[in-house]
């Protein structure tokens, strides 16, 4: 960091910052550039590698060697490479299959292929082609009537019942998750642009787009997937008018459009384009709450919802892939919105949202605190007082501990249904952001564990450890109950990724008590592994469930078998006479292919048993049966219902077009079955 004073000023800093250290640690050596690491290290902080510090001899340079195991570029689908930091999500998978004996080259499928379509990229660049060439890429796959329209006319050519069905669904299903939008100014804008005849604004517009398109994916009817292709080739061509807008409706769609390549295989883009939701954030003030400027108290209060969503947002992909975070400073000064004026008073519960924005802080600390290496090679660091990862802990602890009552997870079952998914997700988070700052540790043990099964391990690691596996114990239970009560949205948000976290997490768990022949220890993660795997299974029937959520979703499925075929080799291992401190062989498992069966021929014999036989811990036979699993199609909002067993009960999907969405709306088909 360049620090732009004058040397008198320099040095003032320096006495103030040696002050406040020695009025903390008295006893500090503060005499040389070595005491001070020498200190850090002592004291679990990370610090910079100071160039003189490190070495002895200023003619000699020692190369650094870097391990095998870090690979911080990795090659995406179009051929480029990216960025995924030790401390990431993938690389802690990848390690994870290397120490159970089944590692092999994985791409990394969730940066997928350029996110333009090729019809407008031929536009774009006509320089790149002859006249005949672009022809014929224009002509054949994308040439319709509705593309000589304008984007805004196009729209509007659907029938209105179908758009208003569309952004219900939007509002009932993913705007709790993602409060980007607010409702009433939307629909009043909405209904402004029916009736108009003139251009509308163009980030406006394409906001309206990403809502159509997000609630494509959980609307009670079928949307042809061509409809979502124009949808989002009009987008496209709103983007680089948007980029050059500076006002929350930039900011809104671009988090949209985010949202929407995140969730389908493009998760790069996503991130560039948060990006550029945070620089506009900054340039019209939304970090700073003294940004007044004639604002209604509406706005000034929308202001401070879309900063912490967008900060959340951030936050999230952040700690996905070990990045720094564009927001680096956490200590904001924009307070949380009033839920009464913002209109979420009545969507759950109180005080959700002042809770929620201190949690994000904490994530955002937590990433921060990520472990540079990802595997916590220094065993003691989680014993210091000052060290980061005892701290987030501490903090988060404390968090828990301050939560009102009314907010506590065990009265979800009594909050009304809509606020009963809100209040799970907060302490889903919360149990994220513990094993985001704790893994580190159970991975170091599971490693230790792989070399020699009868090593005395550190208290220290051992603790944290143990922290990360009751963390991800509670995570997998939160997405076990959204199941249990129809509320797991398996198509527009994290849930997918939250349950991967937790199932990696208790991937290792069984990994440690096998090695150290404890197996009863580890039933409750292998039950609760199981259920996710099975729950998984379920959702992965949905041809709506866009790529990213499917990859995680064959995560889960696939380490749950990995773990079973480790076990398996593992008491052959030990009966045959072989040392458990040795890695056990796993033969690979294939994972599931993207191209999915249909419904009708994924769908269980209706004699069989799908799940578990009832009585086992966290089994979901006892909480879903296949008569609960029957949607009430007469319902205008049935996506929660749907999206746990299909919305057929017969198994059969419907392949509905245009032509039936009208019919479909008024329930002349509902009253023929």
């Amino acid at each position: 960091m360049r620090i732009y004073e004058s040397v008198e000023g320099v040095g003032s800093r320096l006495a103030l910052l040696e002050s406040l250290v020695k009025g903390l640690l008295p006893e500090a050596n503060l005499s040389s550039n070595t005491e001070m690491l020498q200190l850090g290290k002592s004291l679990g902080i990370p610090l910079p590698v100071v160039e003189e510090a490190q070495r002895t001899d200023t003619d000699k340079v020692v190369p650094k060697v870097e391990d095998e195991s870090t690979l911080p570029l990795l090659p995406d689908q179009q051929g480029q490479v990216q960025y995924i930091g030790p401390a990431s999500s993938f690389q802690f998978h990848l390690t994870l299959r290397r120490l159970m004996g089944n590692y092999s080259s994985f791409e990394f499928a969730m940066f997928g292929s350029n996110a333009a379509d090729p019809y407008d990229a031929a536009q774009a660049v006509p320089a790149l082609f002859d006249k005949n060439e672009a022809r014929s890429i224009q002509e054949p796959s994308h040439s319709s009537p509705g593309d000589c329209a304008s984007p805004s006319e196009s729209v509007k050519e659907i029938d209105g019942p179908v758009l208003d069905a569309l952004i219900d669904s939007y509002f009932d299903v993913i705007h709790s998750d993602f409060p980007v939008l607010h409702e009433a100014s939307f629909r009043e804008s909405y209904e402004k642009w029916v009736a108009s005849t003139g251009a509308p604004d163009p980030a406006w517009f394409c906001g309206l787009l990403c809502v159509l398109i997000l609630a494509r994916r959980v609307a009670p009817f079928d949307i042809p997937e061509a409809a979502e292709k124009q949808w989002w080739r009009h987008a496209q061509k709103l983007l680089p008018t948007v980029f050059f807008t500076s006002n929350m409706y930039a900011v809104q769609a671009l988090m949209l459009t985010a949202l929407h390549l995140h969730n389908t295989s493009h998760r790069d883009a996503c991130w560039n384009l948060t990006g550029t939701a945070v620089r506009i954030g900054f340039a019209i003030g939304l970090h700073r709450d003294d940004v007044k400027h004639s604002q209604s108290p509406l706005i000034r209060e929308l202001r401070k919802q879309l900063w912490w969503t967008l900060y959340a947002f951030e936050q999230m992909q952040v700690s996905s892939y070990d990045r720094p975070s564009a927001i680096m400073n956490t200590s904001s000064t924009v307070a949380y919105p009033n839920e009464r004026i913002v209109g979420v008073a009545g969507h759950c519960p109180q005080d959700l949202l002042k809770w929620s924005q201190r949690l994000a802080l904490l994530l955002g600390s937590a990433c921060k605190a990520l472990d540079p290496t990802g595997s916590a090679s220094d065993d003691d660091s989680y014993s210091r007082p000052l060290s980061p990862t005892a701290g987030i802990l501490r903090d988060l602890n404390r968090w828990k501990e301050s939560l009102p009552p009314h907010l506590s997870l065990g009265i979800a079952d009594s909050l009304a249904p809509s606020s009963q998914r809100p209040l799970l997700l907060l302490h889903a988070q919360y149990y994220y952001t513990i094993v985001l700052v704790s893994r580190s540790a159970l991975l170091r043990r599971a490693t230790l564990l792989s070399k020699n099964s009868n090593e005395l391990l550190p208290p220290p690691m051992v603790t944290v450890s143990e922290t990360c596996i009751d963390a991800g114990r509670g995570l997998g239970r939160i997405l076990h109950k959204l199941e249990t009560i129809n509320k797991f949205n398996s198509r527009t948000w994290f849930d997918s990724f939250y349950t991967v976290t937790s199932a990696l997490v208790l991937v290792l768990d069984v990994f440690c008590n096998v090695k150290q022949n404890s197996s009863i220890n580890a039933k409750p993660s292998e039950v609760l592994l199981r259920d996710l795997s099975i729950m998984m299974m379920n959702h992965l029937r949905s041809p709506r469930m866009p790529g990213s959520l499917q990859k995680w979703g064959k995560i889960v499925v696939d380490v749950n078998a990995l773990t079973e075929s480790f076990k398996v080799f593992s008491v052959q291992g030990q009966v045959n006479g072989l040392s458990t401190s040795e890695p056990t062989p796993v033969p690979s498992y294939q994972l599931p292919t993207d191209e999915l069966p249909q419904v009708s021929d994924l769908a269980p014999d209706p004699g069989m048993e799908v799940f578990p036989p009832p009585g086992q811990e966290l089994t979901m036979s006892a909480a879903l049966s296949p008569e609960d699993s029957l949607p009430a199609r007469e319902n205008a909002n049935q996506f929660w219902a749907q999206l746990s067993f299909m919305h057929d009960p017969n198994g059969q999907m419907q392949d509905w077009g245009w032509d039936d969405i009208g019919a479909l709306l008024r329930g002349d088909v509902f009253s023929q079955q």
